[in-house]
Formats: C-alpha cells, structure tokens, sequence
C-alpha cells in the first residue's frame, strides 16, 4: 500500500545520505541500516494514519465503526548502542520526516520529543495534579494528557534509575499504548537491562515486557564511537575566556553533528535550570546560569543525568569573595565525574590556578583533579 505523501517524504536514510554527500559525516553501514528500520516506520505510520482533510479522516474513522477497515497496532522502535554512536542523530532525522507530514489524526499533534529524564519528570508533575484533584486513577489521568500530546512519541536516552518511576511506567506506557501513541525510543542499555539491579525489579519486568511487545528492538551494532573521535581533536580548556567564547562556540558545533539545537528548561522540585543550548546529549551554558543561582546539589545531579557532555562557558577564579560560587561548581564536577560526563569548559585561568580561595583549598583539590581527568581523556568515561 501506498501513499502520495511518501513521495515528498524526506526519510532519514535520505537525510544521512545528504550529510555523507556533504562530507559532514561519514559512511557507517550500521547508521545506514536503522536509518533504513526508520525509513520503514515512516512509511507504516503514513498508511496508517493517513494524510488528509476533514472528509478523508472522517471516512476513515466511520470505515472502522462499520468494521470495514482495522488499523493494525504500528510497532514503534527501541534502538540502543554505546555513546556516539548517532542515535540521537538518526532520531531527529526520523522526527524531522514525520513532523513536516500532515498525518494528524482527530486533532492530535503528529510527533513531539524530549528526553526520558524530562518525560518522567513531566509524568510524575501530571501524577500529583491528578492526585491532588481527587482523580480516581491518577496514573490513567497523567497517561490521558501525556497521549494527547502527540501520535508519536521520541524519547532520547531511556534510563530507568529511580524506583519512582520504575513502580509507574508499566501502567502508564500501557495506557498510552492502547491510546494509539507509538514510541521511538534511544538507548544505552539493551531493553532487557534497563533498571537493571533495580530495587523490586520484580515488579518493573511487565514494562520490559510491554515495551519489546510494542516496539522493535534495534541494536546500533558497534563501530566507531564518532564523538570519541571529535573530542580527540578538541582542546578541553579553554583560556581565557574571553578569548575563547567563538572556539568554544564552534567545538560545540562539532559535537552537536548536526543535530537540532534548541534552548531546554530542566524541572527539578518546582525549580527550573535553564539551559543555554542542547543538542541532543550535549549541553551549552554559561557558568553564571548554572553556578550564580541559588541550586543544590541536587540540581546539578539532574544536570548530569540530562547531559551525556557540557559545553561550560565563563568559568571565574574563586576568591574568599565567592566561595559560594566555588561551592556549586563543585557540586556540578562532582556530579559529572561520577556519571562518566566530559566537559569541555573556557575559564579566566588554568586549572591548577582556579582556585585561590581559602574556605574550600583542601576540598578543591579533589575537584581539580576531576577536572584534569575529565577534560584529558579526549574521550568521554563510559556511562556508569
């Protein structure tokens, strides 16, 4: 079955085929093959929502009333790889070729997208609302907003570590899932591991369950780590700052590889961390957005739980004068050096000459070697 629409489609095999045209990316036959799994997804969720006006939808919908016309469940999507491997690159291909088609079905947007981190953190903000409304079935009640956002659903870096939102998901995905909504989804983790270890993870298996039943699941077999391979070539401090701001623009450019750039806005207990730049996994910001506000340690665990890299810009030399400042960015190095992030930063000194304090010398010692570590590697840690 066919459909006109498929051809003004702009598949992602297509669009990879064009950056390789261009030299902006190179040849890699496992891209090419889920790109090509993409491709096929597309053209099942054209056929079965198909474009049109007012009087072909409305011809559609009575077809299924009368049961001459069943549209078959469309299975979505789980790819999972190591870092750098261009997942979240093929899945904004996939978004940008179902978003400019107008596929929209009784009035509900086509595609949206956003990380896992965000998704649960909107999830359990719907949860409590309907809770505090007296909602029956509050879960059910979140799963009715979430389904209405959008036909398709990308999710970028699906990681389960919180019991939280482990104890939720199978309810919820199963609502949304009956609702019509299909998932795509990245991954570091084969579905299989996710939450693996996990407290009562007894209970979480239904989700697994659920999720291989309704999506394909797509392994971006090993290749090259392209990202690694940037990095390699990237200066990781940068000094001093204000000589530096269009370098560090530009290496975070490379990283981004192409992939969309928008601002983001992290939601941590009522708090909002406003994000410069995001691509992807790969985060831009000022230090003075970060650092010079009133954040916790907290905070700046789900910055990292966000960000697989940070592009930090502006970093200052800590003084008596602003220890308060000190403390924070030390709160953030932590929190990336213990989830495997890289940092790629421009600040007014090196680093052995960051801090010039007295409060915190001795607990900055530790963050300087951090530091040293993190920007030294020319690769980013693994994921832990």
């Amino acid at each position: 079955m066919t459909n006109g629409w498929q051809n003004h489609c702009n598949y992602p095999s297509q669009q990879l085929a064009t950056r390789i045209g261009k030299r902006t990316l190179n040849q890699d036959s496992a891209q090419k093959g889920v790109a090509l799994k993409l491709d096929n997804l597309v053209d099942r969720l054209i056929v079965a929502r198909p474009p049109g006006g007012f009087l072909l939808r409305t011809a559609n919908l009575l077809l299924r009333w009368i049961g001459l016309f069943h549209r078959d469940t469309v299975k979505g999507l789980y790819i999972y790889g190591g870092v750098g491997r261009g997942k979240t690159m093929l899945m904004d291909m996939f978004h940008e070729s179902i978003k400019a088609l107008p596929i929209e079905q009784d009035g509900v947007p086509t595609i949206w997208r956003l990380h896992f981190h965000d998704f649960m953190v909107m999830a359990q903000d719907l949860i409590h609302e309907a809770r505090h409304n007296g909602a029956d079935n509050p879960i059910e009640s979140a799963a009715v907003e979430l389904a209405a956002r959008g036909m398709v659903v990308c999710f970028d870096e699906m990681e389960v570590r919180d019991i939280a939102d482990a104890m939720i998901l199978a309810r919820l995905f199963s609502s949304m899932l009956d609702r019509g909504v299909v998932v795509v989804a990245t991954s570091n983790r084969h579905v299989e591991d996710l939450y693996k270890d996990g407290l009562h993870r007894d209970r979480f298996l239904p989700f697994i369950a659920l999720l291989k039943e309704r999506c394909e699941v797509c392994e971006l077999n090993d290749g090259t780590d392209w990202r690694s391979v940037k990095l390699a070539d990237l200066p990781a401090w940068y000094t001093p700052s204000h000589a530096c701001r269009d370098q560090l623009v530009s290496a975070f450019g490379q990283l981004a590889g192409g992939v969309v750039v928008t601002d983001e806005t992290i939601r941590v207990a009522g708090r909002e961390i406003i994000i410069e730049k995001a691509s992807g996994d790969i985060g831009f910001a000022s230090f003075a957005s970060l650092c010079d506000v009133p954040f916790g340690a907290r905070d700046y665990l789900a910055i990292a739980g966000r960000f697989a890299g940070r592009v930090l810009s502006d970093v200052p030399t800590f003084t008596d004068k602003n220890d308060h400042l000190a403390r924070r960015f030390m709160w953030l190095i932590d929190a990336l050096y213990d989830r495997g992030r890289f940092l790629i930063a421009s600040a007014d000194a090196d680093i052995a000459e960051l801090y010039q304090g007295y409060q915190w010398q001795f607990e900055f010692e530790r963050t300087a070697s951090r530091l040293g570590e993190m920007t030294q590697r020319g690769k980013p840690r693994d994921n832990v």
